[in-house]
């Protein structure tokens, strides 16, 4: 995941020509049961240092010429857990900790990347001082054969106060006291969430952010 986000760095700073691409932005329902653990299920605790959630956001124009413009970075985890029985994933919630929300694109350019930040962090889009946290809690695990991915998991997300369910694909492993769940990057609706700003300027904020799942827990 390094590499990937180093390479769109390089790349360009703000073009994120993924963002309403290929990404296909997921379904988000109701609100569901969550999963639980069988007997004997074993428990892991994220590793908040090596686990994040890395996004994507863009914009458009008004004018047709100028092309679209957006920014990538990382929301670091508060806590977690998952469970596993026989190596099989069941259940988990963990935490990501919005107060550490930051557009890493911007690194070389503290000023600009701190009033992005400012700006990101207000009311009109994640309102971190009403929400400084977002949860995810699985709901179900479904092993997949073929393709990039080895699991389908949904799971309620409860972004700004609001949960919904959604369901991505990940390749998750459980081996040697360590589950991994790397996710495909997705896409979700930010209206979904509450998040309605739609721009200014002759700028037009994007409906699709994307996320991508990086989750390592270790046994307890």
């Amino acid at each position: 995941m390094k590499k990937l986000f180093l390479s769109l760095a390089v790349v360009s700073a703000v073009a994120l020509t993924s963002c309403g691409g290929k990404t296909e932005t997921v379904n988000a329902t109701e609100a569901q049961e969550s999963a639980t653990a069988t007997e004997g299920a074993k428990t892991y605790a994220a590793d908040v240092e090596a686990s994040t959630v890395n996004w994507k956001g863009g914009k458009t124009f008004e004018d047709i010429n100028k092309p679209e413009e957006g920014h990538w970075g990382v929301v670091k985890l508060k806590e977690g857990t998952v469970t596993a029985n026989n190596s099989v994933l069941e259940s988990g919630k963990f935490v990501a900790d919005f107060t550490t929300f930051e557009s890493k694109d911007l690194d070389a350019d503290p000023e600009t990347k701190a009033k992005l930040d400012g700006h990101l962090k207000a009311a009109d889009f994640l309102d971190v001082e009403k929400f400084p946290t977002a949860t995810f809690e699985i709901t179900g695990v479904k092993a997949i054969e073929g393709g990039d991915y080895n699991s389908e998991i949904s799971g309620n997300l409860d972004f700004r106060g609001t949960p919904k369910n959604v369901t991505f694909k990940a390749n998750v492993t459980v081996a040697d006291d360590v589950v991994t769940i790397k996710s495909e990057e997705f896409g979700i609706n930010r209206k979904d969430f509450g998040i309605t700003f739609t721009g200014g300027g002759g700028s037009i904020i994007k409906d699709e952010v994307l996320l991508q799942v990086d989750l390592t827990a270790k046994a307890q």
